[in-house]
């Protein structure tokens, strides 16, 4: 009856065992695959890196205008762009400044990047039924994965 109050384990060498042939298979990926995927990568790289000194080197007036427009004329509250500017008055008066323009660049580029893909396959799959019985089983299981879990693949290469 112990069996039934503790639960099966791993023994710690068949663990430890198990992590190094883990860490083993990453490492010979990364060497054989990695500079093809930054290769892949880099223009996608450029294209953020140039954003990024592009908010970081603009007068932070400017950036803060701009954001202030752009929040009118998403909302028309003068509420929504009181509560911008009082946002980013606060980002920038704890120092946080460069930290926001660098996540503005990778969101701006992220939503380059998927309105890139997004509309072209969603424009194919408007005039296919093999392209649409393609995607839309693999956009249902996507449905139902956390979105952090599209991050790890990211943050391991």
């Amino acid at each position: 009856m112990n069996w039934f109050y503790n639960f099966p384990d791993m023994s710690r060498s068949d663990l430890r065992e198990f992590k190094k042939s883990v860490d083993f298979a990453f490492t010979d990926f990364s060497r054989t695959y990695g500079e093809a995927i930054e290769n892949f990568f880099e223009p996608l790289l450029m294209f953020l890196v140039w954003f990024e000194k592009f908010f970081i080197n603009t007068p932070w007036p400017l950036i803060v205008l701009g954001i202030l427009l752009l929040a009118w004329v998403g909302s028309r509250s003068i509420v929504v762009v009181l509560g911008t500017f009082i946002s980013f008055m606060l980002i920038g008066y704890f120092g946080m400044w460069e930290d926001t323009m660098s996540t503005l660049a990778i969101i701006l580029v992220a939503t380059f990047l998927c309105i890139s893909i997004g509309i072209p396959l969603g424009i194919a799959m408007a005039r296919s039924n093999k392209i649409q019985a393609f995607v839309v089983p693999i956009l249902d299981i996507m449905q139902t994965i956390p979105s952090f879990v599209y991050l790890i693949p990211v943050v391991m290469l």
